[in-house]
């Protein structure tokens, strides 16, 4: 028996129908799709615009497909219901998902949710859920919306990774220039370059309207070693001219 999938309408062909009636299954698919159309059907011009006027001509359920007519035969139609069995099933019955919960199995229904090109995966979660709970109250009581993956679960692990390290990265420079040098003073000026630096940047990219992404945190990071390292730097070579004399 050959299928044929139209929208959520499963027309169920049989062939001994339609070989008694000499139909092939061409003609049911081309009534098929010619029965079912959503096309424009003329223009109304006006003096400023043009307006497409449209025949909304859709079947939108088993019982709309059934008496419709695939072909003529002795002078007779020969309908849909007469050659196949039309009934509401979904497109595809040979796939399906499950969800496993307590040890046990329960139907399930995948819905993928896409971001657009150059949105914030974060905030496009965060919106998602705030929507959950208006999409649940218009479901039935036996079906339940549960999200199965959500991606920024590992962008938000990895900026808390990254805030960590930039705070190790802190202690651990102000605690070695301050074993090195001896000295509160100058282990302020390199601490405090650290920051204003990090300040400055997340100022330019708000300004700019730019977003915190995987490649911008982690050029933070590495920009961290040179932020230190150019200030100890400065700062070693005051110290080398104060040890020689010179005034600070």
């Amino acid at each position: 028996m050959d299928d044929l999938y139209l929208r959520n309408e499963k027309p169920q062909v049989d062939p001994d129908a339609l070989t008694s009636r000499n139909i092939g299954i061409n003609e049911v698919a081309n009534a098929i799709q010619g029965w079912n159309v959503n096309l424009p059907t003329g223009t109304l011009f006006g003096p400023n615009r043009q307006y497409n006027v449209i025949a909304d001509g859709q079947l939108m359920d088993a019982a709309a497909y059934r008496p419709l007519i695939v072909a003529w035969r002795n002078n007779a139609p020969v309908r849909l219901e007469q050659v196949a069995t039309v009934k509401d099933s979904v497109e595809d019955d040979k796939n399906a998902s499950w969800i496993y919960q307590n040890g046990r199995g329960l139907r399930a229904v995948n819905l993928m949710m896409m971001k657009q090109p150059g949105s914030n995966t974060v905030e496009v979660t965060d919106g998602i859920r705030k929507l959950l709970p208006l999409f649940q109250a218009q479901l039935p009581p036996s079906v339940n919306l549960e999200i199965r993956m959500d991606r920024s679960k590992q962008i938000r692990e990895a900026f808390r990774d990254i805030q960590f390290t930039m705070a190790l990265t802190l202690g651990l420079v102000i605690m070695v220039i301050f074993l090195f040098l001896r000295n509160a003073s100058a282990t302020f000026i390199p601490s405090l370059a650290l920051p204003f630096s990090i300040l400055g940047t997340f100022t330019m990219m708000y300004v700019m309207h730019y977003s915190l992404d995987n490649l911008s945190m982690m050029a933070l990071i590495l920009s961290i070693g040179f932020v230190v390292d150019d200030a100890i730097v400065m700062l070693e070579n005051i110290f080398r001219h104060i040890e020689k004399g010179e005034a600070p």
